[in-house]
């Protein structure tokens, strides 16, 4: 096993643990010095991770831009302790996923945050982009909320490209239960605008890799920043 793929086994099983435990600490209903105990354990882990940190524009170790590899995205980063990790598959010229929202992600009671909805929204469609071959930065997204998208079930978002205009590109997806395809939670449009080069070049000019390079001339790598 090569050291990368050992590192990104290890960040993945931190992921793992820390969303289970943040899953059960919305749910727990234990004495108070269980409570305290358990953030005391929290403190001891956090001052274990806190010794080497990255500067913000260096990419984790574990990514790879030009793949889509983002281990700490907040939407498919399998160590992210705040992400489903939401699972993108292709579909031919659309992109799908399915996932089941648990109690992080709670708005009212029993049912997913509008907030999480519109997130999920901004990375399908942002891929199903990417999917076919462009990129952009997300001008407007705009959600329809149909009904409450219930938690602790299976649900199936899809996205696809509709309109592209230039540098401009119009991609639209939807929210549904997965056993219930008709049952329509929530419908998203969003515009994507593709930087002009010197726009690119401001925005990422100083992100480098692990060894701090820089990787603006690397192929590919605009195609999965977001």
């Amino acid at each position: 096993m090569s050291e990368l793929t050992e590192r990104r086994r290890a960040v993945a099983d931190l992921g793992t643990a820390m969303r289970e435990t943040i899953v059960l600490a919305a749910v727990s209903e234990v004495e108070i010095d269980a409570l305290a105990r358990a953030a005391e354990l929290m403190r001891q882990a956090s001052a274990l991770l806190a010794p080497v940190q990255r500067p913000a524009a260096q990419l984790p170790s574990v990514d790879e831009l030009e793949a889509g590899i983002r281990y700490f995205s907040p939407v498919i980063g399998a160590g992210n302790a705040m992400s489903p990790p939401l699972q993108i598959t292709a579909d031919g010229d659309r992109i799908v996923a399915r996932v089941a929202l648990d109690r992080r992600f709670e708005g009212p009671p029993g049912f997913v945050h509008g907030g999480v909805t519109a997130l999920l929204f901004d990375e399908m469609l942002g891929q199903a982009a990417t999917h076919l071959g462009y990129w952009g930065m997300t001008a407007n997204l705009a959600v329809s909320y149909r009904r409450p998208v219930p938690l602790d079930t299976e649900l199936m978002l899809t996205a696809h490209l509709s309109v592209v205009d230039g540098r401009k590109f119009t991609i639209t997806g939807t929210l549904v239960v997965a056993a219930e395809p008709e049952r329509v939670c929530a419908e998203a449009t969003g515009l994507f605008i593709e930087p002009r080069p010197e726009t690119q070049e401001r925005y990422f000019a100083d992100v480098t890799d692990t060894q701090g390079a820089d990787i603006s001339g690397r192929q590919g790598w605009r195609g999965t920043i977001g």
